[in-house]
Formats: structure tokens, sequence, C-alpha cells
């Protein structure tokens, strides 16, 4: 440490001696390494004599060119890399601030979060020393491979969850699909990897005959940053916006003052902007700003938001000029503005107008690149239409993945030994022991998925004796918090006269611990504050009267001059309670501990559930809500949480929406909790019971409810997967059965339907037909089999070969070894027999119960229905449907065009063009039933097996095509298109084919009965 702390003194001595740094700015930076390394280390090292000053050989005459040397590292003198003309003392004063944004940049926050010693033991990781790359939730196009180059090897080494980011790949396009298949539009638009054993993978694309693909894999926050010029990046709370945007903020200023830093060996993607890469970088938070425009009678636009900046890079009268210098490099293109924390800003109103000034600004500059960061759940959807930024794409942080985590660890525990003197065995050590602790405990893989919470785990783990972490967050949250207070328990070895906080408060023989309370009503009252005038901060004036009336109750002998004291030390000595530059507003080190606190207070006192309904629909309470319930349930006083989530699943009279918002908040609740915790008190095990069957009960009303928007009913869908289903029929067997009334009418298309609707190829005349088909009466099931219903068949031997629902074809075919068999197309090949293909994808498998099963063959298909006969014993026999019977139950005598009728499909109606992704719970889109019969997910979600052999028309159930013989030659029909498809194959006409081998991961198929014959 001393040895950078003496180097970085020697380049502001020498940058001081050259002009470049005036002595106010380097009066500052002295100000922040002392902040950083303690007063004491800086003074003894600027007491010497020994630094040495760079050899003036070094040393570049300053020119009106943009390339310009100044003295920043060791023995090297960099460039400025701006575009254009920039003037001699543009380029001194954009020196300074690019060092001053290096020094505010690298600051890691929570970084001095260590159980001390003393005032000195302290913890200095800098943020690129922990730097873990980030990831947004969009695929992007890799390489373009042919076929013939791929190796098992270079599979192995980017198909591995071992792998970052930047290496992963998650799947494969085909880019030409055979010929055969070109009708099934999505069949090939993308293979996903997870899973797939790189032997194997290769065999399918060779066997298949594919001869190029190209792999997809995530897109890193950069690329994101690099791809729009403007950009809202969003991230769930912890995610690392800000942290993404400060460390571009970092490499660019670095690049900015030494040319040897090359910006694409450290932001992933910037190679693509060329020249135009070398951008200035201008990081400024958006609270300030919002602040500003509160008494603003007008609209805000451009002049608004330059005047914050201006007044921010020329912060009390300092650093006069910088303001034109930044003003130029925005004019000619060659700025980044990263503009962080929208979410931040409280109020409709205030909301607004920062938009609309970050709009005008775009529009007035449109070749400067700007992001926005902002918290998810404060910018999509239509409840915050009024402050999107229209027209700008987004790109949101996608929770870390094992490999990400695994890669922190290992970089903290580096940065932390570093700086520790930890020795090197013990270090590694603590490294095996914590990520192992992740990867064995659930617990903490959910909690690591978030940049920030793994920040905290590792801090927590630093500091315990034994490598051991709490068990969830809130005890991890409350671990941190201990820490942070012991800080001011730490005597100063200075020689001052401060020494611990209680003593010097007057409150000797005084835990810290006991400030918890005071400290959780000012975490309250400063998150209730939150808003355009007053973000999240506590007046002095304030807090001193607040403090004072603490000490008061805790018998103090002199409130007054406590509370005064009690300022003075924090202004010294950071903690829980940071003051600001000026001194007179106090916060919180981080939101997340913010909230924590509030949710305590928030949860202490009488009518806790009353005030916690109160605050519900306000955003900024949603965490601290949840941290206060989880709270109380950590330490099993659970009548609070009970009686709360009575009254947001129970409570009567309220609109549909209300009701939907607080049954989304109780299960959010209850998943946050646990609801094995709930169920761990024997006294009221019996209540959360019933509490719990209630909330799936009343979570099932809404998903066939007409009234909500589709995508509520697809959220209550997912909940009610983890929660379990109790519909009737979605989790459990018999299945509901929909009896159908025979009746004739005339299968397929037209020919002048062909014409118009499929432009006449020749590739769809087989559907042609003319020809009336009489269908007699029969049941056809409402929904498509689903995971748990298909679990009941696997639980009773269902992939036994010796049972008698397996015909002689379909046991060949278990017996059929598919790794070795020669001539088997990709589609054919399967890893597993003794499940669905895609069992173990979370997806699409066994983690979705209620979501239909895919990944089945049609011999899968055909074995369930064989089995459930016989399993049910009911007096009906049970098979797929044929096809005359799924197109006559799906359009009705009238020929309908689509299952519900002639009306163009969209996000109501059905489950297409990968809307949500993959596959929903059965039943969410009740607008899209059959008139008449109520059949559901007819259209969309996943197509389905019929019992019928594919011919073409005219079609006569008597020709074959629906006997039972040498079904291994056969290609069977499949109906009602899925997920991944355009609306043009979600007509209830429209036909496809696969062999009975086939498995892909959007075919699944649905029951049809009738009495014996």
């Amino acid at each position: 440490m001393s040895d950078d702390l003496a180097t970085t003194l020697q380049q502001l001595r020498d940058l001081l001696a050259k002009g470049v740094l005036d002595a106010d700015a380097y009066a500052q930076t002295l100000d922040r390494l002392r902040s950083k390394y303690t007063p004491a280390a800086v003074n003894a090292l600027l007491a010497t004599d020994t630094l040495q000053v760079a050899p003036a050989g070094n040393t570049q005459v300053v020119s009106d060119e943009a390339n310009v040397g100044v003295a920043i590292s060791g023995d090297h003198y960099g460039h400025i890399f701006i575009n254009g003309q920039i003037s001699k003392p543009h380029t001194q004063l954009l020196a300074e601030y690019l060092q001053r944004l290096i020094d505010d940049c690298n600051e890691l926050p929570l970084q001095y979060l260590r159980e001390q010693r003393d005032v000195h033991d302290g913890l200095p990781i800098s943020l690129d020393q922990v730097y873990t790359q980030l990831a947004t939730t969009q695929d992007v196009d890799r390489e373009r491979v042919a076929v013939a180059d791929l190796t098992e090897a270079w599979l192995a080494e980017h198909t591995s969850m071992e792998c970052l980011p930047a290496v992963l790949r998650t799947g494969l396009r085909v880019l030409e699909p055979p010929a055969a298949r070109r009708d099934q539009d999505g069949a090939y638009r993308s293979r996903d990897l997870a899973g797939t054993r790189p032997k194997d993978l290769l065999r399918e694309l060779q066997d298949g005959k594919i001869t190029q693909v190209i792999f997809h894999g995530p897109q890193l926050v950069t690329e994101a940053i690099v791809a729009q010029p403007h950009l809202v990046l969003l991230g769930e709370p912890g995610s690392g916006k800000s942290t993404a945007l400060r460390y571009v903020a970092l490499t660019l200023a670095r690049a900015g003052l030494d040319a040897t830093v090359d910006r694409a060996a450290h932001l992933e993607g910037w190679a693509a902007l060329g020249d135009a890469g070398h951008l200035l970088p201008i990081f400024v938070p958006i609270l300030p700003f919002a602040k500003q425009l509160q008494n603003l009678r007008c609209l805000a636009g451009e002049k608004e938001l330059w005047n914050y900046l201006a007044a921010q890079l020329e912060s009390a009268g300092r650093y006069a000029g910088l303001a034109a210098a930044v003003h130029e490099a925005i004019d000619n293109g060659n700025a980044l503005l990263m503009l962080d924390g929208l979410d931040e800003v409280a109020g409709d109103n205030s909301r607004q107008q920062v938009v609309q000034a970050v709009a005008d600004f775009a529009r007035t500059h449109k070749h400067c690149r700007i992001v926005v960061s902002c918290r998810v759940r404060s910018y999509v959807g239509e409840k915050n239409a009024a402050w999107q930024l229209r027209g700008w794409p987004t790109a949101t942080l996608a929770d870390w993945i094992p490999s990400q985590m695994v890669a922190f660890v290992g970089a903290w525990y580096r940065a932390a030994a570093a700086v520790t003197n930890m020795p090197a065995a013990k270090r590694d050590d603590r490294i095996t022991k914590l990520r192992a602790a992740i990867r064995v405990r659930e617990d903490l893989r959910r909690l690591g998925v978030r940049p920030l919470l793994l920040t905290i785990m590792a801090l927590v783990h630093l500091n315990d004796p034994e490598a051991k972490l709490p068990e969830g967050r809130v005890a991890l949250y409350s671990r941190c918090v201990d820490l942070l207070l012991k800080q001011w328990e730490l005597a100063r070895k200075d020689g001052s006269d401060y020494g611990s906080l209680m003593d010097y408060i007057g409150l000797p023989n005084t835990d810290t611990k006991a400030l918890r309370p005071l400290l959780e009503q000012l975490a309250f009252d400063a998150h209730a504050a939150r808003s355009a005038t007053s973000p999240g901060i506590l007046g002095r004036a304030d807090l001193k009267e607040k403090i004072q009336d603490f000490l008061k109750q805790r018998g103090h002998s002199n409130p007054y001059e406590g509370a005064i004291r009690f300022l003075e030390y924090t202004d010294l000595r950071a903690g829980l309670l940071q003051a600001n530059e000026v001194g007179d507003a106090y916060g919180f080190p981080h939101l997340t501990f913010q909230e924590y606190l509030a949710g305590r207070s928030l949860v202490s006192g009488l009518d806790v559930a009353d005030r916690i309904l109160k605050l519900r629909h306000d955003d900024r309470w949603r965490v601290p809500i949840l941290l206060g319930v989880g709270d109380h349930v950590s330490e099993q006083k659970l009548e609070m949480p009970f009686f709360l989530l009575s009254q947001l699943i129970d409570m009567k009279d309220r609109p549909l929406a209300q009701r939907c918002y607080d049954l989304f908040l109780a299960a959010e609740i209850t998943s946050d909790v646990g609801w094995v915790n709930l169920l761990a008190v024997k006294s009221s095990k019996d209540s959360f019971e019933t509490l719990h069957g209630n909330l799936t009960r009343a979570l099932a009303g809404l998903i066939e409810q007409r009234d909500l928007p589709a995508a509520e009913r697809v959220r209550a869908g997912a909940i009610l997967a983890d929660l379990g289903d109790p519909r009737p029929g979605v989790c459990t067997l018999p299945p509901p059965m929909v009896k159908i009334a025979g009746g004739s009418f005339v299968i397929g298309i037209t020919a002048e339907e062909h014409k118009r609707e499929y432009g006449g190829d020749d590739w769809y005349k087989e559907a042609i037909n003319t020809q009336p088909v009489t269908v007699a009466a029969f049941e056809l099931a409402r929904y498509p089999v689903t995971n748990a219903q298909y679990k009941l068949f696997m639980d009773n031997e269902g992939y036994n070969p010796d049972q008698p629902w397996w015909s002689a074809a379909a046991r060949a075919w278990l017996a059929r070894d598919d790794q070795a068999t020669e001539g088997l197309e990709s589609w054919q090949r399967r890893q597993y027999k003794d499940r669905p293909e895609f069992w173990d994808d979370p997806r699409f498998g066994i983690a979705r119960p209620n979501h239909p099963v895919v990944g089945v063959s049609w011999y899968e298909a055909t074995a369930f229905c064989a089995w459930l006969t016989e399993y049910l014993g009911d007096g009906y026999v049970y098979c797929l449907p044929s096809e005359s019977e799924w197109e006559f139950a799906a359009r009705g005598v009238e020929r309908r065009m689509y299952a519900w009728g002639n009306a163009q499909p969209d996000a109501e109606r059905a489950n297409f063009e990968g809307i949500y992704n993959g596959t929903t719970a059965v039943g969410c889109f009740p607008a899209g039933a059959t008139p008449g019969t109520g059949l559901l997910d007819m259209t969309g979600n996943v197509w389905e097996w019929t019992r019928s052999e594919y011919r073409a028309c005219p079609y006569a159930p008597t020709d074959g095509r629906e006997a039972s013989g040498d079904v291994a030659r056969k290609r069977f029909a499949l109906r009602g298109a899925s997920w991944l498809n355009r609306s043009l194959f979600l007509r209830a006409a429209y036909r496809y084919h696969n062999s009975p081998d086939n498995h892909n991961l959007n075919v699944g198929f649905r029951l049809a009965r009738r009495p014996p014959v």
C-alpha cells in the first residue's frame, strides 16, 4: 500500500510542479488520499524527501493539439485523446478533471467495512481490483462458424457454466435450416445450449448436415452502451448499474491520460467505435439536478441540464474554464454523458422534468452519447410511461451467474489479502470456503445474483473468524450494520482528543449497538423524506434535534452538548451516518442500509400492518417492507406477518386491480421470507398453511380473469408455479375434459384461402381441401398436459419399457442408443430417455409444474395416454386427438380462422412470437378460448401432437392415416403453433408434422378421450 501511495504522491508533485494541477486541486486531492489511506500515512510520506522525481526527458511540450503529454503513472507520460482542437488551458483543465474522476470512481462503495482494530486499520479496495464483467439480459450474435471447423474442446471452453459472460455461448442459430423444415418458423431459430454436452452437440450438427451456425451469448453492459448512442440502463437494486457506469468512466478517464491504456481491452465491445471511442467521460448523479428543478415554473430543457453539468464541473467556483472545455467535447460528439439514478428522483413531476431535460439535451447535442441508469420497477410498465425516454432503447442488467460469483470472490479476497497482509494460504482457504458455501447453499446463490449482496456477503465472511455466513439477507445486513457500528467504538491513536463515539458523546461503558433504535428512526425519516427536494438526506439541524431527543431518553446529563459532539464525531469518522462535503446534511453510506434500517423501524411498535398497508403503493417502501417483515420472521415473531398477509390476501371490497396488486405483494413477501420459515413454528403452522391455501386459490382466480391484462395473468401463473397451482386438473389428474359435439365441416383451407393467406406457395398446397369430414362426438382436455401431470407418469414407472403402455415401436425407440446411432437428425437424438428432454431446464421443465410439458416425442405422448387409461381406470380410453378432431374443436362448424374467432392474434389471446420468452402456465389467455366450449391454449404456447399421420388433403379418416402400424416410418401431424412462432402459424387450419422420435422445446400434447369401443 505504501508503494502505491508514494507513487501517487510523486505524481501529484510532478503535476503541481508543471502547473497542470493548481494549489487548490493539489490540496483537494491530498484530502481525498488522507481519507483513503489515513492522514498519518499521507503526512508521513509528505515529510520525507525520498520521493523520486520523474526524469525531465519524459516531459513533452504542451501544444495546441489534443494529444498532450501529462505526467500520470510512474515514468510514463500519457495523452489526452479528445478529438478536435483543444487549447492549452483546456488541456490542463481536462487533465485535472480526469484525475479527479479517477479518484472518485475508483473508490469502492463500502470499502471501509472492516472490523477494525484501530482507526488506521482500513480496507482500501478499489473498483478496478474487483470489477467483474456485467452482462445484460439480451443475447447477441457472436461467432459465425463452419461446423467443419468446430471442435469439442472449443465447445467445452464456451458452454461451461464456469465461463464468464464474454466467453459463454448460450445458444446457436442455424444459418440455413434444412428445406424440409422451413415451414415451421422458429423451430431452428435458436438452439439452447444449457446442459448440452459438447460431444453430443457436435454430433447433432454434423449428422444434421448443417454447414454453418452462428453462436450467441450474453451481451455485456459495455457492448450495450456501444450499440446505442442513447440508452437507459436498467437493473434491480444492487445489480451494478452505478458500478458499471463508474467503471466505464474510470477506464475512459485513465485512457484519456495514458495512451498505453487500451480501451477495448478493458471495455468489451469498445473497439466497434474505432477512434470515436476516444470519449470524455462525464459521470454525474441525477438527484441534485432534480432538486434544482423543484422551483422551475416551466418545462425543463437542455439549458437547465447544461447549467447543472457546468455547476458540477466547476463546483464552488473552482476549475474555471472546465465547463467550456467539456462543452466543446459534447458539441464535437466526443463525450459520454452518464446520468446515474433516475429512480432516486421521487415524485411524478420531478421525474417528468428530469426526463424532459435529458430528452431535450439529446436532441440539441445529437452526437453526444448518453446513458441514464434506473431501477427496473421505476421505469418499465404503463404506470411509469410519463417519465420514460421515448424512443430510447433499454438494456437490463442480468443476474450474476455462478462464474461471475466465483470470479468476484477470488478478486475480492486477493485485493483484501493484499491490504491486510493475509498469508496466501489463508487467503486461498477463504476463497475456497466462500465459493463452496455459495455452491452448496441455495439461499446464498439467490443473494449472490446481485453484486451488492455478494459484496456484503464477502465483507461478513472476511470478518468472521471461522469464515462462516449467517442465514438470509436480513441476517447479512444486520451483521454488516454491526460492523459499521464497531467503527465508532475504535479509539484514535494519532494523539487527538477523539476516542470512541460513546465516550466522546458522554455515554461511557455503552455499546454502540444501543444506537440502533436511533439509526432505525433516522433511516425511516430519511427514507420518508426522499423527494425532489430531500432525496433521503437529513439536515444537520433536524438530525441534531433527533439525536438530542434520543440522548435525553437515554438519561444523558447534557443531551444538547452530546448531540453536538455526536455530529462532530461523525464529521470526522464516517460510519453508518456520513456528512456531505459541506457538512449541512447527512445520509447513509448506501441505500441498502437505509432501506434495511427503515424497514426495521417500520415494523416496530403497534399497528405495524396498518402502516405497511398505507405505504404499500409507494415503490420507495417496497424493499423496506420486505426487509422489515423478514426481520420479524427471522426472529420467529410471526403475529404481524400473519395479520399483514391475511389482510393482503383476504381483504374484502377491493377493485380487481387492487386485489391483484395485493396478492402479488403477498406472494413477493412470502417468497422473500420463505414459506419454510413461516411454517417452522409449530403453534402457527396450521394458520400459515391455511393462508397458503387462500393465497394460491386467490391467485388461481386471477389467471383466467379476462379483466386483467395478460401480463398480470401470466405473472400469477408463474407465481403459482412456485407456490403450487390449485386449479383442478392442472397439476393433478384427471384433467378437466370438455365435451365436443360431433358434426360435419370442411377441414383445411380452400384454394382461394391458400392464395390469399399463404401466397400460393407450393409448400402448403397439401392443405387445400373441399371435401367435408364428419367428426363423431368426443371429449378434449381443456389444457395441454402439464409438467406436474407428466411427473405422475414418471413416478409410476412411466419409463419402464416392460410396462404395457409402451408399444413395440416405442420400446425400440427407448432401447435405441441415439449417441451411437448414425444418420439421426439433431431433433431425433436424445440425451435422456427417462424424462422429457428439457425436464431439468428451469424455463421449460418441472421447475414450472403448471406449464405444458415439452420435449416429448410422439412415442412418449402416446405412452402417457395408455398409462393414464390404466392409471385412472374410469371407463374411458385416453388418446391423442386425431387431426380432424383437433381442428374441429378449434374451428367449429363455422371454420373460424383462429381458435377464438377471426380477430387477429395479440398478446391478450395467445402466447406467441416469444412474447414471454418461453411457455406460460396453462389457461392464462381466456380471451383466446374457443367459443362455447372454453378450450384454452389451442393457439400458441406449445405445438400439440395428434395421432394422425401427416398426409395431403383431401382428408379421409378411413384412408389409413389413423392406422397404428409401422409408426417409425411415419410423420405425425402437429397443430396449434407455439410460443416461438409468428402469427401466420397460429391459424387453426395450419398443419405441421414431425417424426415420432422428434422432440422440441415448443412441442407438447393434449388429451382426448372417449368411451371404450
